[in-house]
């Protein structure tokens, strides 16, 4: 997993973000029974157009785990990828490629009640597009 090259991109480069980071990932490879292929921290653009982070996801073949408020808090939620609902909100991305104006926020229903938010500004569109292809997309037709 190509978690330094990710986190450069996405303007995550102080030691104190990439610690915070490093932590969730080290307590989530421990705790999922397979191997995390990807990575994503979900974010968005505020009114003074600074980025705030909101958590990281971490995605395995059949689970998906996220530490909610990684920066200050401590929290891992771990779930199979049993997906039965998707609601895709779109602002200025054509699902091609992603724009300095993109958006993209995206629910999950995760079984029968767990609901998931993940939000993309900028570039980091693209990234949850393939996301939602490879991980989410053929869990609807189960």
């Amino acid at each position: 997993m190509k978690l330094n090259g990710y986190l450069e991109r996405m303007g995550i480069t102080t030691d104190i973000l990439k610690e915070r980071v490093s932590l969730a990932y080290g307590v989530a490879s421990q705790i999922c029974p397979e191997e995390i292929e990807e990575i994503f921290v979900s974010d968005y653009i505020k009114d003074d157009g600074t980025r705030e982070y909101e958590s990281v996801w971490f995605f395995s073949k059949g689970y998906c785990i996220e530490a909610q408020n990684f920066i200050t808090e401590n929290s891992i939620d771990i779930v199979p990828i049993k997906t039965n609902r998707l609601q895709i909100e779109i602002k200025d991305y054509d699902f091609k490629k992603a724009t300095e104006k993109s958006r993209l926020r995206v629910l999950i229903l995760l079984g029968e009640t767990l609901e998931g938010e993940i939000k993309a500004a900028k570039e980091n569109c693209d990234v949850l597009r393939d996301i939602i292809i490879k991980y989410f997309k053929t869990r609807l037709t189960e």
